[in-house]
């Protein structure tokens, strides 16, 4: 952009997101006409079916390849919607940022065609939420707002401008992108040498430390110092299931997902641990299964997180580390390399929890490999593995199918290859779409949703095969037990035999192969286990956007959490594992 040249709207929107390395846009076409210009910089653009789903896409986008994205909705009810689906990249810490254009600004309050005010709705999801009443200033409004998505914690952000400003022209002061802001982290903020010091300390003298690994090591790329750490120390290593991926899950010292969602076995470790070593990770409720791994005080807490709002908020740090958790551990390597000379063992401990895991493995084998029909959806993620290449990368949605992945599924060397949804019923499946636009050649997206997620989205199957050109190979695998089987068990009658029908919970059945068919993709319905496999490489192969549709057994429960191990009159037939 030239300093001091009369442009419109338009082309300063389209500029100056292009000057400050924005390469994607999903969007939904109303309200301004942008695209145009958008589409002349060169910017590849997305026109999605819905809001909810730029947002989505956006996120996956984002997330998978550290890039801030653009998703745009037009004034109203439209921005509304876009508004609450931006609690997903809250969530996953993804630079997202979302672009409005409200009713001129001398049309407010004069009941405007859809007019109301959108900014409040941004308040809660966004970090920088700014209303542009200065066409003069769009270019550095957007400029901000990207810098600040990439900047400390990730996280969306919130630009709006008003509808006669498209068209109109005003003198604008020149855009300069800076590639620092290009990709996340732009920066790599140290700890004090004085706390880093503090905590090879505490990790030399922990008979019993476990490390805990959040979304903040993929987001700094800090997967090898994890892993040099927790050899040196011999300490295992667990993550939340944002974290997921950010140590091999099939390393001797992994032991997997903690938390609500994740394995009992996991949680045990960490409250018998006398030292816990938090790193990126916020430790909530879910986290930390009702804050009882650890309970709070119950043991000593190392805390590094690059946000310092973080520190501190139920558990009390003994030392606190502020920074990049990729630079931190390695000043904190670079620290315990000078107080100890070789890895330290704690082989009888680690004995034990090896012990402790392979009753796990041994518990869960058998449902693993069960023949049964209706599919057990065990067996369905054992398939599910079976099917993977290293290199593919799995998109899970949240309930059931987040238990089940997070908790039976393994990835098997580090790195951004499983991505959660938030906890938004359905957004996984425009965010698989989003991640399969941001994913490198060579590698393919598999959605793992249930039918009560899939319908949200499913009009993206249309999104996908009208840009089948700019994005890998990408296929939906729908647990479809035609139920909302999180919510089922408290309605369950467990002196009842066979399948029965809960009206709060159940639904009807639907064929989602034939559904895919209709939108002139590749589908297929699998109702026995030793076929899933096969359909799935099947469905990639097919060069169409896919819905694999397996049958499974909507009486068959996720054991989720410290609510089914210590009230087991609510939840009878569902065992803690």
């Amino acid at each position: 952009m030239i300093r001091g040249k009369n442009l419109s709207g338009e082309i300063a929107v389209a500029r100056a997101i292009k000057e400050c390395g924005i390469d994607h846009f999903f969007y939904v076409t109303g309200g301004m006409l942008i695209s145009p210009s958008i589409e002349k910089e060169g910017i590849k653009m997305v026109l999605c079916r819905n809001e909810k789903a730029a947002c989505n896409m956006a996120d996956g986008y984002s997330r998978v390849t550290g890039k801030p994205s653009v998703c745009y909705a037009q004034h109203g009810a439209a921005a509304a919607i876009l508004a609450s689906m931006l609690y997903e990249p809250m969530y996953a810490h993804s630079p997202v940022v979302a672009f409005t254009g409200s009713v001129p600004t001398l049309l407010r309050d004069l009941w405007q065609y859809q007019d109301c005010p959108e900014m409040p709705y941004f308040e809660a999801t966004c970090k920088f939420n700014a209303d542009v009443t200065d066409l003069s200033r769009i270019g550095e409004y957007l400029r901000a707002a990207i810098q600040i998505a990439v900047s400390g914690c990730p996280g969306p952000t919130h630009v709006n401008m008003h509808l006669d400003m498209a068209s109109d022209v005003a003198k604008m002061q020149e855009v300069r992108g800076d590639k620092t802001f290009f990709k996340v982290p732009p920066f790599r903020p140290r700890a004090e040498p004085g706390k880093v010091h503090d905590a090879a300390n505490l990790l030399i003298s922990a008979e019993r430390p476990v490390i805990i690994c959040g979304s903040g090591v993929h987001l700094s790329g800090a997967y090898n110092e994890v892993k040099e750490l927790a050899e040196l120390i011999s300490a295992p290593v667990a993550t939340n299931y944002k974290g997921k991926g950010s140590f091999p899950e099939e390393h001797p010292l992994s032991i997997g997902v903690m938390g609500v969602y994740g394995r009992e076995v996991t949680n045990q470790i960490i409250r018998e641990a006398d030292l816990v070593f938090f790193i990126s990770v916020r430790p909530d409720s879910h986290t930390t299964e009702e804050f009882t791994a650890p309970e709070p005080d119950s043991c000593k807490i190392i805390q590094l997180d690059i946000d310092p709002v973080v520190i501190g908020r139920k558990y009390r740090a003994d030392v606190a580390l502020i920074g990049d958790c990729k630079v931190v551990l390695n000043d904190l390597l670079e620290t315990l390399k000078t107080m100890i000379r070789k890895p330290v063992l704690k082989s009888t401990r680690l004995q034990e929890i090896a012990k402790e895991y392979l009753r796990y493995e041994n518990l869960i084998s058998p449902m693993m490999a069960s023949e049964d029909i209706p599919i057990k959806p065990q067996r369905m993620i054992k398939e599910v593995e079976k099917s993977l290449k290293s290199e593919d990368i799995v998109v899970s949605d949240t309930g059931q199918m987040l238990c089940w992945t997070t908790r039976l599924m393994k990835v098997k060397k580090a790195g951004m290859t499983y991505i959660p949804c938030g906890g938004t019923l359905g957004s996984s499946f425009a965010l698989a779409i989003g991640v399969s636009f941001g994913a490198k050649e060579g590698q393919r997206v598999l959605n793992l949703i249930g039918d009560g997620g899939i319908l949200y989205n499913i009009s993206e199957l249309e999104t996908a095969k009208r840009c089948k050109d700019m994005h890998v190979p990408f296929v939906a695998l729908v647990n479809n037990n035609s139920s909302l089987g999180q919510t089922r068990p408290p309605f369950e009658n467990w002196a009842l035999k066979g399948d029965f029908k809960i009206n709060h919970a159940d639904f009807t059945e639907l064929n989602y192969a034939k559904i895919a068919e209709a939108f002139g993709c590749y589908g297929v319905r699998v109702e026995r286990p030793s076929e899933i496999a096969e359909a799935i490489n099947g469905a990639f192969d097919s060069g169409k956007p896919a819905i694999v549709d397996v049958v499974t057994d909507k009486r068959e429960y996720a054991p989720i959490g410290l609510v089914r191990r210590t009230k087991k009159e609510v939840f009878p037939g569902v065992p803690s594992y």
